[in-house]
């Protein structure tokens, strides 16, 4: 499977900005302009963490995730919360997938909550500054592609953790290298 890497955030970042255009433009034909606003977060969140379960190497609970994500957006739209509230559940929805999924550590999940909080500050000084939400999902999710960077992520950690394979093959050497060296002081 392949890896994450900044590139492929940066790929990514440059697609979800120009699905937040389209959302943002198409949206409030159909919406009040909070719930086109809603919908769009929703959109964007559920579109990241597709994103991010097709790059885990981890395969259970993938269907749990999304379920989950589309049950927060949609209580969050029912419910009528404000657009701070919704935006701080998925940012917490994108940490906890991304702690679990990617990071063998506390220190990575720590490091991974501090990138979550600069990528939350850097779309927000970018909506404040332009008062676009495409500027703002540009620098939010540009700024999520530093992920992959973060070390002892778990790619990392299986190179050093043997796997249950690794682990079956070396038993079997040791025992075939015993009956050898037990052949050798009986002859």
């Amino acid at each position: 499977m392949r890896q994450i890497s900044i590139l492929n955030g940066i790929v990514f970042a440059i697609i979800i900005s120009l699905l937040s255009a389209l959302l943002i433009n198409l949206l409030p034909l159909i919406f009040t302009l909070v719930s086109s606003y809603s919908l769009t977060i929703a959109v964007l969140s559920l579109a990241y963490l597709v994103y991010l379960c097709r790059y885990s190497e981890i395969r259970q609970g993938r269907i749990i995730i999304i379920v989950a994500g589309i049950s927060i957006n949609l209580a969050a739209w029912l419910f009528e919360f404000d657009l701070i509230t919704q935006t701080g559940f998925n940012l917490s929805t994108i940490w906890l997938v991304r702690s679990l999924y990617f990071h063998s550590s506390l220190l990575a999940a720590f490091l991974d909550l501090l990138l979550v909080i600069m990528a939350t500050g850097a779309g927000t000084w970018a909506l404040l500054q332009t008062e676009s939400l495409i500027a703002a999902a540009w620098c939010f999710f540009l700024c999520q592609s530093l992920f992959s960077a973060i070390p002892d992520s778990s790619r990392f950690a299986n190179k050093i953790r043997p796997d249950r394979k690794d682990s079956d093959r070396f038993q079997a050497a040791h025992r075939i290298a015993q009956d050898a060296v037990r052949k050798l002081s009986l002859n």
